[in-house]
């Protein structure tokens, strides 16, 4: 399927606009905005309708129809929710409330990071940038541990996609999970995902690097790399 066209490239324009937040003269960084960023057709937050600026929790359901498409940011990761797609955040570890001292006024309720550790993709697909810290995400297939990286992620009946677009990644299959790889990109490299099957090169689909640049400017960052057409793995 050709995910790149004149729709995707007007939407992908007005969330480059969004993300133009690095301040007068791109020199003092401004706040990172989040929630809904940027939404057409039908995308659901916890069952309900989106609206822009809807904050997005860890714990949080993001569900879109077949013309939905949805840009969000959480803490300092930021995602890019295509059609048809079921995507969960794993909920907020939950953080332990320090016991006062004898005399001392009780503690107030320590807070949480307001990133995600990461999510279940059930169906579709959701191409994500993130910050610092490790974070896991399941795929039907596969659970798929990540540091700091960027990944493009597809869910399908017969088989999973994941493409690390540049970082480090670790795939673990759920069915075996001695079927393990561990791999560094600098500029996309793919993999297909199967039950009963092992871990395939495949080549590079249905992103961008434009895509890229616009997640990163919503957190205030650019990937690392030039911008370029990139080849196939």
């Amino acid at each position: 399927m050709n995910f790149w066209k004149p729709s995707r490239r007007l939407f992908l324009l007005q969330g480059v606009l969004l993300g133009m937040s690095l301040g007068s003269g791109g020199c003092v960084p401004l706040p990172i905005r989040q929630g809904i960023r940027r939404s057409e057709g039908e995308t659901r937050l916890n069952g309900r309708v989106v609206t822009m600026d809807s904050l997005v929790q860890p714990g949080d359901t993001v569900v879109t129809g077949a013309s939905g498409r949805t840009v969000l940011v959480m803490g300092t990761d930021a995602f890019l929710v295509g059609e048809n797609t079921e995507l969960r955040f794993h909920p907020r570890p939950e953080t332990p409330v320090p016991t006062p001292a004898p005399g001392e006024p009780e503690s107030k309720a320590v807070d949480a990071p307001s990133g995600s550790s990461g999510f279940f993709l059930r169906s579709g697909r959701v191409l994500s940038v993130f910050g610092s810290g490790a974070k896991t995400l399941t795929l039907p297939t596969a659970t798929i541990g990540i540091r700091g990286t960027a990944l493009y992620l597809e869910a399908a009946p017969e088989e999973d996609y994941v493409c690390l677009c540049y970082g480090r990644i670790e795939i673990r299959m759920n069915d075996n999970p001695e079927v393990t790889e561990t791999y560094e990109a600098k500029h996309h490299s793919a993999r297909k995902l199967a039950r009963g099957a092992p871990i395939r090169k495949a080549p590079g689909v249905n992103h961008t690097d434009e895509e890229l640049f616009m997640l990163e400017a919503l957190v205030n960052r650019s990937p690392p790399f030039e911008r370029g057409e990139y080849p196939d793995h």
